[in-house]
């Protein structure tokens, strides 16, 4: 069944990953489908998620999924040091992500629990799927802007499905010790330096380019199943294009 399948576009990497004061947490296969702590499984780090969802289970591919009601979940994760940004990442199918209520739920300095609405959300990218049952994928993005308020201990992300029928396929975690706010991806970016240019997408697509628009349009070798290439800078005007990458279930 294609909700069961992968998402088969890729998370976002924030500029600041891998630097001091930072952290990051991936989940791409869950093993627990509801009331256990699932740990990231691509991202070593303490932070958990589970889904509090009675009718919830695991499908073939790792993902949490429930066709009798709307799944909840529970993001924990505790910081080894003062964090003012936070950033996470959903690769849903099937029904949407319900960003809007989204809680950041931690403790302020005065020792009061606070409920903090993302400072910013984003759909990176939103894709019909193939196969027979169809359905869209979904890559949402939230932020949170702590410079006002930092975190130090322990803090809690709550999020849940609009409806029934999501099959919740990852999730990406990236905090830092400073603010840096993420901008939405484009869908296609192309970027010129000496003899050659990158092109960047979001999203599982085949890139395809053309030097003749009347002669029509060719597939980029190499360009399948990832979202970046780098090409030789060609003698004449290249345009490209994004077309659907077909995916044997």
């Amino acid at each position: 069944m294609t909700l069961f399948g992968p998402v088969c576009a890729q998370f976002i990497e924030p500029s600041w990953r891998g630097g001091e004061m930072t952290s990051h947490a991936e989940w791409d296969v869950f093993t627990k489908a509801k009331f256990e702590p699932n740990s990231p499984d691509v991202a070593a780090d303490d932070a958990t998620i589970t889904c509090s969802t009675s009718s919830a289970f695991l499908t073939s591919a790792g993902n949490i999924y429930s066709f009798q009601a709307p799944t909840f979940f529970q993001l924990d994760d505790t910081t080894e040091f003062t964090v003012r940004n936070i950033f996470i990442q959903i690769a849903a199918l099937g029904s949407g992500v319900d960003v809007g209520s989204a809680k950041l739920i931690t403790t302020n300095v005065a020792g009061e629990t606070v409920s903090l609405s993302a400072t910013k959300t984003f759909i990176a990218s939103e894709e019909e799927l193939t196969g027979e049952n169809g359905g869209i994928g979904t890559f949402y993005g939230l932020q949170w802007d702590l410079t006002a308020m930092p975190i130090s201990g322990g803090y809690t992300i709550l999020f849940n499905a609009t409806e029934s029928s999501l099959s919740l396929g990852g999730v990406a975690l990236d905090t830092s010790v400073d603010y840096v706010e993420i901008p939405a991806p484009q869908p296609l970016t192309v970027k010129s330096g000496g003899d050659e240019i990158e092109v960047r997408w979001f999203g599982s697509r085949q890139l395809q380019s053309s030097t003749n628009l009347a002669s029509g349009w060719v597939e980029v070798p190499g360009s399948a199943g990832v979202n970046t290439i780098t090409l030789p800078r060609a003698n004449r005007a290249t345009f490209f294009r994004l077309v659907q990458l077909t995916v044997t279930e």
